[in-house]
């Protein structure tokens, strides 16, 4: 009877294993690699304008450090980097296309307005980041956004709109950020 006891152990502990193998393949993964910043707006007052991406950082308490999910959790939204790298990555994408020179962490300028977001809250409906920005080593600037998609319809995900939903919520969300008039004037003035 003795050897019962550690034998239940070790089948409850395989039965959990399992269960957690079962519901990780169970998840459709949708790709976040291949992101391209794409905006209709004019964002020409950014041209020339230096920025420092200081640092992104991931305190969202609904995503791993890869990962994002949908609201069902059937759905997990990863790159080839971590999930705060991906938004870094887009963010410097974005920027360089609009004709602004960027400061790196292995290379900062320190008279570039340094900017770093806070990853707050990221699913596949809603986006909430805070953004703060320095000046000369003073915050100048901290402020949130939300943006919010409808929930998914459907039962069978098709991974290549699923990506673009997700590409399109980043360009939203960084022309939330860009349309801001109070993060304008302290990346745009002297």
């Amino acid at each position: 009877m003795k050897s019962s006891k550690p034998m239940r152990i070790i089948v409850g502990c395989g039965c959990v294993i399992i269960s957690i193998i079962m519901i990780g393949c169970a998840m459709t993964k949708v790709p976040l690699s291949n992101y391209r910043s794409a905006f209709s707006g004019d964002y020409g007052v950014y041209k020339g304008k230096r920025v420092y991406l200081m640092n992104f950082d991931n305190q969202a308490g609904d995503t791993s450090i890869w990962y994002y999910y949908s609201q069902d959790k059937k759905l997990s939204y990863a790159g080839n980097d971590t999930l705060h790298n991906y938004f870094w990555y887009a963010f410097h994408d974005a920027f360089t296309k609009l004709g602004m020179p960027i400061s790196k962490v292995d290379n900062p300028d320190p008279t570039a307005p340094a900017m770093w977001v806070t990853l707050l809250s990221i699913t596949d409906v809603n986006y909430h980041v805070r953004v703060t920005v320095q000046k000369k080593g003073i915050t100048e600037f901290t402020q949130e956004y939300t943006i919010q998609e409808p929930p998914l319809e459907g039962k069978d995900p098709n991974l290549v709109a699923l990506e673009e939903r997700a590409y399109r919520m980043t360009n939203r969300l960084i022309g939330t950020i860009m349309e801001d008039p109070g993060f304008q004037k302290v990346l745009t003035e002297p």
